[in-house]
């Protein structure tokens, strides 16, 4: 019964999240219908109408550039295309954060050089920028962590985009706005070159669902209206829908940074609940634990409630967003962490907790990466092995697909060990034909131990069968030894009753 319940409510907050997305949307026909009945070839180079001329399908902010709805914004991907608020109505704002003022926000205003050159800013060192995503603001808990542990790792600059009016409902505004912030937070950035040095090949934008496109903007507009190439971006499960099998212009994609690295922990089908993408749109794409259900979120509305010290509004929005969350909890985890958040190489999450990428010697020892904020490191060396700059502002490569497991509450990481289990072919094992059954293990070594960890999926052991499965557990240093456990469970199926203990034998 408990069970049961369990899935019940389960597909019930799917259902809910579903209804709350729809509901934040509005839907004008008028201008869907006349936006279908016009002719536009996309070419792939003009970003936006520099002529500045206002048309039905076309509509210009002065300094802030020109938008299209024509084709590639509205497709059958994305039905619906709006035009960004005004500027004057989104005024965002960039807080400026360093080891001087740590806590305490500064204003950088490009139409206000003397904010950038009062402020605590050091050129020379790297900048951050962070932005949030649909429905939030700059203030969020998880920015102002975010903000400290870069800060802990380096001296350098943090900016907090804070587009908070624009990010209101419905969703498809807040997805026409993030364009126009994006081309005003390259504005800014451009500023902040011209008039104290900053250089944008430093520059590492952190954008969280919609923000992580929003980042993609800036670079976007860097390049093709400023000429200038950004560091990195590195974007938290963006967002899906409205994105998702769109050009690449429309979303975040390789080019608009010399490194792009993606995380994904939502991307499951959007019907299903998932909020973010699963196609891989990066250098690097990491999927923690298959990239869809993260450990931890399956667990009832009310133990969520309790975490948040009985609020039943941020318990809500934590249990209906765990998964999506789970991106910039385990990016913040990554910035200071000892552990080292090793992610795998592979084409797919089965063959991955099957064992069969568990090499990192393979591709010249690049098959394995750290995750996270370390994941600089492997693609500079990636270049490096193909013979290319560190500092290439553009060049072809194939997305990268790595996988990692983590655990179900902080500290996230975890260190992977592959199982073999191999049930003996004796003859004592054929005689007794296996046994069905489940099992577990603990790993011991020089540094401790692990919990115990559950290896395969209940099923009918035949006697010289092999079984292979990927774990994540504690680091204990050099392995010792291990201990193995055997259950087996009767239930009302007739075929689990034995009036005998239950067998097993396992030759290694």
């Amino acid at each position: 019964m408990l069970q049961n319940t369990a899935i019940m409510l389960n597909h019930t907050s799917n259902l809910f999240l579903q209804t709350m997305f729809f509901l934040s949307h509005t839907r004008n026909d008028t201008i869907v219908d006349e936006i279908h009945n016009l002719e536009s070839p996309w070419n792939g180079k003009d970003v936006y109408n520099k002529t500045q001329v206002q048309t039905l399908d076309n509509r210009c902010y002065g300094e802030y550039g020109c938008y299209s709805l024509k084709y590639p914004w509205t497709n059958d991907a994305r039905t619906l295309s709006q035009f960004p608020e005004d500027p004057s109505k989104m005024k965002p704002t960039y807080c400026l954060y360093t080891r001087h003022n740590p806590t305490q926000c500064q204003p950088l205003e490009h139409q206000n050089p003397e904010t950038i050159y009062d402020s605590f800013l050091i050129p020379s060192h790297r900048t951050y920028i962070i932005s949030h995503g649909f429905l939030e603001d700059g203030d969020r808990p998880w920015i102002k962590e975010l903000t400290r542990q870069l800060l802990i790792k380096e001296d350098g600059n943090v900016i907090v985009n804070n587009w908070g009016v624009g990010s209101s409902p419905p969703y498809t505004q807040a997805v026409a706005n993030i364009r126009l912030v994006g081309y005003m937070t390259a504005v800014l950035l451009n500023t902040l070159r011209r008039e104290v040095g900053v250089r944008t090949e430093y520059v590492h934008l952190i954008g969280h669902s919609l923000g992580a496109h929003l980042s993609g903007y800036v670079g976007n507009t860097l390049y093709t209206v400023f000429g200038l190439k950004l560091g990195r971006i590195t974007g938290l499960d963006p967002a899906d829908p409205y994105f998702s099998g769109t050009e690449p212009i429309v979303r975040l994609d390789p080019t608009d940074a010399t490194f792009v690295d993606i995380v994904h922990t939502d991307a499951a089908p959007f019907v299903k609940g998932g909020l973010g993408m699963g196609e891989p749109i990066g250098h690097l794409d990491f999927y923690p634990n298959g990239g869809e259900n993260q450990p931890g979120c399956d667990q009832g509305v009310f133990k969520f409630i309790h975490v948040e010290k009985g609020s039943i509004v941020k318990g809500l929005r934590k249990y209906l967003g765990c998964d999506h969350i789970r991106s910039y909890e385990y990016l913040t985890e990554s910035i200071n962490s000892r552990c080292p958040f090793i992610a795998v190489e592979c084409d797919s999450w089965t063959n991955f907790t099957a064992g069969n990428c568990f090499n990192c010697l393979r591709n010249g020892g690049l098959s394995c990466a750290k995750f996270g904020f370390n994941a600089v490191k492997h693609r500079n060396s990636q270049l490096l092995a193909l013979g290319k700059s560190v500092y290439n502002t553009v060049y072809d490569s194939k997305p990268f697909k790595y996988f990692l497991i983590t655990g179900d509450k902080y500290p996230f990481c975890r260190y992977i060990y592959r199982v073999t289990v191999n049930i003996s072919n004796s003859t004592l094992s054929q005689e007794h034909r296996g046994e069905v059954g489940k099992f577990s293990i603990e790993i011991h070594g020089t540094k401790g131990r692990t919990e115990f960890m559950s290896l395969f999926k209940e099923q009918h052991y035949e006697p010289g069968s092999e079984h292979r499965q990927v774990v994540g557990g504690a680091g204990v240093g050099h392995i010792t030894n291990i201990t193995l456990r055997w259950e087996h469970e009767m239930s009302m199926n007739i075929l689990t009753w034995r009036f005998e203990p239950a067998l097993i034998y396992v030759s290694s």
